[in-house]
């Protein structure tokens, strides 16, 4: 690298040791320089800076993932293989769990396998940690009374089913439509829920979530 770059061996060190210590590269004592980034670390913790810079509520957050979620369908129809919509209607029958935790984990299989069907990597990419956090969210609002939280959120199953169907027939305006009509559904009980609490989500668990995802990508880059 000095060579190509006609700099001193000095120099190119202390170029990767910026790298190194943000975990984008590793070295290896007699081995070598080698890149560890993770595009899904690296884009949560990038998000997670701006939405905790900029003091972003969730209604900013999860208005940014509905018109993601809605672009990847509108993607998928075209886009999506046979294959591809057999796994996403897969996905969506297995939401519906006997227990909460196994419900929130099935949500967001769903919810990625949308946004990867749509074949658009960065808007994969991008929509997975937004994904966590509606997850991590819904969590929290249905701990308290799980019984009462799963009764309250069957009815999202027609429609993500819908959304389904929608994909299925290749439907682009249909697929979009009930792809937001699922997301707009599920903001509506996490910010109900919220306020029957009275929960300020940007200032407690929002916050503790936007923490905790933070630290978790920050560890899966050390």
């Amino acid at each position: 690298m000095a060579a190509e770059f006609g700099v001193s061996g000095q120099t190119v060190r202390e170029s990767i040791r910026a790298p190194t210590a943000m975990g984008l590269v590793t070295s290896k004592q007699e081995s070598g320089t080698f890149v560890t980034a993770q595009g899904d670390s690296l884009t949560a913790m990038s998000l997670a800076s701006v939405i905790q810079l900029e003091k972003l509520g969730p209604t900013d957050v999860l208005g940014v993932l509905g018109a993601l979620l809605s672009h990847a369908a509108s993607l998928a129809v075209t886009r999506a293989s046979d294959a591809d919509l057999a796994e996403f209607r897969e996905a969506a029958e297995q939401v519906p769990a006997a227990e909460l935790r196994e419900t929130a984990v099935n949500l967001k299989h769903f919810l990625q396998t949308l946004a990867t069907i749509s074949h658009n990597p960065l808007l994969a990419v991008l929509c997975r940690f937004l994904i966590d956090i509606q997850v991590g969210l819904a969590l929290e609002m249905g701990t308290e009374r799980p019984s009462a939280w799963m009764k309250a959120t069957a009815p999202l199953q027609d429609d993500r089913m819908a959304a389904v169907a929608a994909l299925e027939a290749r439907d682009v305006t249909r697929a979009v439509l009930c792809t937001q009509a699922c997301h707009d559904h599920m903001v509506d009980l996490i910010g109900k829920a919220a306020r029957s609490r009275s929960v300020q989500p940007a200032d407690t668990g929002f916050a503790r979530l936007l923490s905790q995802l933070s630290a978790a990508q920050k560890q899966l880059l050390s």
